[in-house]
């Protein structure tokens, strides 16, 4: 990796869970001078368990694996079952230590992962917890940070560069449903399910104990089915919920997807990746939608009252893991009935006429993001109308940023890298964006002008939108595959891409080292591909190779 001089090199990173850390590591290794802040006292967002009221995963002690997806464990503070191998949660230059097998990944083992990454790269020290970015403003070039500690004491740190990874799940989603203010029983949201306890479901602070007639769970936004899937094998445990009659769930959408059978689909060689590469985003979509089909199909025999046979299919909505929630609705302990019509002192009424007496509501609607850290540099701030106005858009905010991780007011020092990516690892996709970040702003790759980033951004959000008027979108930050991994694979100094194509490289691979060629075309994928050629930029790793052959079964 060639080294140049850094100037303005003193950069703040927001936020330290998987993407935080990965840019603060790959910004340190490119030379800048780097400072991680994170509100919380220990790293890894939501995979630290905490019982206040922050976003995390649920108590280790009783948890299922969480889905190694960008927009689910990795990122629903579920412990719904993980779809893919241990192997391909990790970092291009971090293999996963333990059994790299199709195993479920548990919270605590992936906490301890990321704090075992940090250890090795010695980046700990750059990490400053239980510290919260309250306020962002801009004075003269650089950026002002106003911090507020864990007492409640403020102090102001200027920075040359800034990075915002604070993630998704910032505020529970306000449920809208027409009575619910006349409601006389319980209200939750998911977002405050913390753990399960031996006689209870405990939900910020106090417990679900009364004899449950009806539990409905309302799904009304992206997300829930996660939650839900963890929630109500949970219940039905409880000795009130056994006397009681079933649990009932509604608008489970999702498709279903049997524990460990996705990987090959989600994380194929690179011989299919390029394939991919050649087709039109919504071909690959389809191709994806249909493999995903066959193997539900495979696994499960869906009856047709449960109304799952036609799931939308990706970009609209990312798949759910159901084996246990499976077995729940063939034995009949769990039923899934239309969506809420709107809700009377002791009765929701569906949709469908029917009346259900109920004693609690969970509402599971999702997070809203929020770009508001920005102020006046909102990267959501000039919305347009076409995107409120889509049935799909749901409220949400869609950020215009070049290649979903650059500023256009400031885009030589100020970046997002939170879920943007080609893949549906969150690991990966850090790992891949950070990597580019530090090339850009180190220099060794350059943006185009400010007018094609604007006209980059705008297409991309046009396309965002033209899937929003057809449905729901399950993350409006998704990019054009195709053109992102190309783009990043320049921006990093991958060197993967002239290395599967027809070029020069590829044929001299084919060449000098046929072993290698062969097993990266057709070999299982893992992430430390990314870190075996050398072309001048990112630090390659010495034992990436190795790496990726143990990962194929080969010494």
């Amino acid at each position: 990796m060639t080294q140049k001089k850094i100037t303005r090199n003193k950069v703040a990173v927001c936020g330290l869970g998987i993407a935080g850390i990965s840019a603060v590591k790959n910004l340190t290794e490119a030379g800048f001078d780097v400072t991680g802040f994170e509100a919380s006292d220990a790293i890894g967002g939501l995979w630290h368990y905490t019982e206040d009221a922050r976003t995390s995963c649920l108590s280790s002690k009783l948890c299922h694996p969480l889905l190694n997806f960008r927009i689910s464990p990795s990122f629903y503070p579920t412990d719904t079952r993980a779809l893919g191998r241990r192997d391909t949660f990790c970092f291009s230059d971090f293999p996963y230590a333990g059994d790299a097998s199709d195993g479920p990944l548990y919270p605590k083992e992936i906490q301890a992962f990321l704090e075992s990454y940090a250890e090795h790269f010695d980046i700990v020290h750059r990490f400053r917890l239980n510290t919260k970015v309250t306020t962002v403003s801009r004075v003269g070039d650089k950026w002002s940070l106003l911090l507020t500690d864990a007492q409640g004491q403020r102090e102001e740190e200027m920075f040359d560069r800034l990075v915002v990874c604070n993630g998704l799940f910032q505020t529970p989603k306000e449920p809208r449903v027409e009575g619910l203010d006349q409601f006389r029983g319980e209200i939750l949201n998911a977002h405050t399910y913390k753990r399960y306890g031996d006689d209870c479901a405990q939900y910020d602070g106090h417990a679900v104990r009364s004899l449950i007639r009806n539990f409905v769970a309302q799904r009304v936004s992206m997300g829930s089915e996660y939650w839900l899937l963890d929630l109500a094998p949970r219940l039905q445990t409880l000795p009130e919920v056994l006397q009681a009659e079933p649990v009932k769930f509604l608008y489970l959408t999702e498709m279903g997807l049997p524990y460990g059978k996705a990987n090959d689909v989600c994380f194929p060689p690179l011989r299919e990746q390029r394939k991919a590469l050649k087709r039109p985003p919504v071909e690959q979509g389809q191709i994806l939608h249909k493999a995903f089909l066959e193997m539900q199909d495979e696994a499960f025999d869906l009856r047709p009252e449960w109304g799952l046979a036609n799931a939308p299919a990706m970009p609209h909505k990312i798949p759910i893991i159901g084996d246990e929630f499976y077995d729940l609705l063939v034995s009949g302990a769990v039923t899934l009935v239309a969506g809420v019509k709107r809700v009377l002192e002791s009765h929701v009424e569906l949709t469908d006429g029917k009346k259900l007496e109920v004693d609690a509501i969970i509402f599971a609607i999702g997070y809203n993001k929020s770009f508001s850290l920005l102020g006046p540099y909102d990267p959501s701030r000039h919305m347009p109308q076409a995107w409120k106005d889509a049935r799909g858009s749901m409220g949400r905010p869609l950020a215009r940023l070049y290649q979903g991780i650059f500023s256009l007011d400031f885009p030589d020092s100020l970046a997002y890298s939170e879920t943007v990516g080609p893949t549906l690892s969150s690991s990966i996709n850090a790992d891949l964006a950070s990597m580019a970040l530090a090339q850009v702003w180190l220099g060794a790759s350059k943006l185009p002008s400010a007018s094609e980033m604007a006209k980059s951004a705008d297409a991309q959000n046009q396309m965002v939108i033209s899937i929003a008027k057809e449905g729901e979108i399950f993350d409006p930050s998704i990019v054009n595959t195709t053109e992102w991994t190309i783009w990043a694979d320049r921006a990093a100094g991958l060197g993967i891409q002239d290395r599967i194509g027809y070029g020069w490289k590829s044929w001299w691979l084919w060449l000098t080292d046929y072993r290698l060629y062969k097993t990266l075309l057709d070999g299982k994928f893992v992430p430390q591909v990314y870190r075996i050629f050398d072309e001048g930029k990112r630090k390659p790793w010495k034992g990436a190779r190795e790496s990726f052959f143990k990962a194929n079964g080969m010494s």
